[in-house]
């Protein structure tokens, strides 16, 4: 039975998905990445391709404790979701709506000025406050409460599919690849090479490095 493991993070170590599958296939030999493109993984359920696919068997699936801790649950992820197959590095943004109100109410200077008629502006303090609109509360209710950042983000996820469960100290090794920063145990079979590279660039945004909620570029 396929098996889904979800690790908090953009690759640490820099490995692109095809470098963390070469990793697990070949280089470390730590189990077989399930890439049969008949073969589809959603949360509902693994399925055939196509149209009409059909259900083979619930998803069996695995989160990493710093997700948990970050407040990401299964629950986060939509029941539509899709998982594909392979090894899958993930990206979600969220950009938060603000608007300038009077001070004590939410009610914009123009609105407030409907409302209340000719004012002293010298007597008004205004402040920038969060819009929560219907989308943005549908987001919210995805993470435990009080974890989801209340900023522009960006969510980095990677998760494996393998054809079977891995044992433990595969997810381990994993784990300190994805997550950490620890060594390839064989760099030289590893290609940097532009067109066959195992490789991705780490991109920052403000400073930051990818992980799972940081501040977005255009802040």
């Amino acid at each position: 039975m396929i098996m889904l493991y979800i690790f908090a993070g953009f690759p640490r170590t820099g490995l692109s998905a095809g470098g963390i599958k070469f990793t697990i296939d070949v280089a470390e030999e730590l189990g077989i990445v399930e890439q049969d493109p008949n073969i589809q993984c959603r949360k509902t359920g693994v399925y055939t391709a196509g149209k009409d696919g059909e259900m083979l068997y619930p998803t069996a699936y695995r989160l990493s404790d710093q997700l948990l801790k970050d407040g990401i649950t299964w629950d986060w992820f939509p029941d539509h979701f899709t998982f594909g197959n392979g090894v899958v590095v993930h990206r979600t943004a969220a950009s938060i709506t603000m608007k300038t109100v009077v001070d004590g109410t939410d009610l914009t200077l123009d609105e407030f000025l409907v409302q209340s008629g000719k004012t002293k502006l010298a007597e008004l303090e205004l402040e920038r406050k969060q819009v929560k609109h219907d989308g943005w509360m549908l987001y919210e209710q995805r993470w435990l409460p009080g974890t989801c950042p209340q900023e522009d983000h960006l969510v980095f996820l990677t998760w494996v599919l393998t054809k079977y469960e891995l044992p433990a100290f595969a997810y381990e090794r994993l784990r300190s690849l994805i997550e950490g920063k620890a060594e390839l145990k064989y760099p030289e079979m590893y290609s940097h090479e532009k067109e066959t590279s195992h490789f991705t660039e780490i991109r920052k945004w403000n400073g930051f490095e990818p992980n799972y909620a940081v501040i977005s570029e255009d802040r």
